[in-house]
């Protein structure tokens, strides 16, 4: 049987290529220091890591990140289904809104959003960590909920085990009785709010969507302050508009 150790020369350059972006690029003297690693063995790493283009050398002897894993990223992106069809439709629920739309799915526990649209009325509007592929705990947000409604009671409590549920502002919900209460709201009416419990100052309602081709759970949302996303707006208007765009998303891969 083979060993389930994971190969540590590819944990060490996955660690190296993560700090390399914190560090927005450095000489191969400044990473061996960095990694408490002999500047021979390093060269070696980033000489391989610069050969399969994951990383760049510049003029001034810096090594930085490549844009191969742009490339990447938006080739996995594009392998999911429910990305291609997703995608048209958030941007036209974004655009009939003028707020942010968002595509998400779950993927070891955890949320990972494919896509966020910008609605005309938050085209200035900057939110941190809402590129794709961030990650983010299923209890925080508007589509995280609404794919972890998906999920037995049993399947979230191991999901809370695993994760935690630590607060990202003074509403987010910190307790797994009442996050198992929420998910039985959340499966009577169809879809989950997000009531500034991810970002203060943001509201978003979520609606389930899952893809047998690609054996995911997802969700969409809506996202808006609360001066738009008034209490009527939240609560009574926009939740069926967003269950319309996923019954489309439904109906689609359905068919597909």
């Amino acid at each position: 049987m083979g060993s389930t150790q994971p190969l540590k020369s590819l944990c060490r350059a996955n660690r190296i290529v993560r700090r390399l972006i914190d560090m927005r690029g450095a000489t191969a003297s400044e990473l061996a220091e960095e990694f408490d690693m002999p500047l021979s063995t390093m060269y070696e790493y980033v000489n391989t890591l610069e050969r399969i283009d994951y990383l760049r050398k510049g003029p001034d002897g810096r090594y930085r990140v490549s844009s191969t894993f742009l490339e990447l990223g938006n080739q996995v992106r594009r392998n999911y289904e429910i990305y291609n069809v997703g995608e048209p439709e958030i941007r036209r629920l974004a655009e009939e809104t003028g707020e942010f739309a968002g595509l998400a799915i779950e993927e070891d526990g955890l949320g990972v959003l494919l896509s966020m649209k910008k609605g005309d009325k938050v085209k200035r509007l900057k939110v941190n960590r809402t590129y794709p592929g961030v990650r983010s705990r299923l209890n925080t947000t508007a589509f995280g909920k609404a794919i972890l409604a998906q999920l037995s009671d049993e399947e979230i409590r191991d999901v809370v085990d695993q994760y935690g549920l630590h607060p990202r502002t003074e509403n987010t919900i910190t307790e797994v009785d009442p996050l198992l209460e929420e998910m039985d709201r959340v499966r009577e009416r169809g879809y989950a709010f997000d009531d500034e419990e991810c970002f203060d100052g943001m509201r978003g309602i979520g609606v389930p969507v899952a893809s047998r081709a690609d054996d995911v759970l997802a969700g969409i949302a809506l996202y808006g302050p609360p001066n738009r996303l008034d209490d009527e707006t939240f609560f009574e208007e926009y939740p069926s508009l967003v269950q319309e765009y996923a019954d489309v998303i439904r109906g689609t891969l359905e068919y597909a």
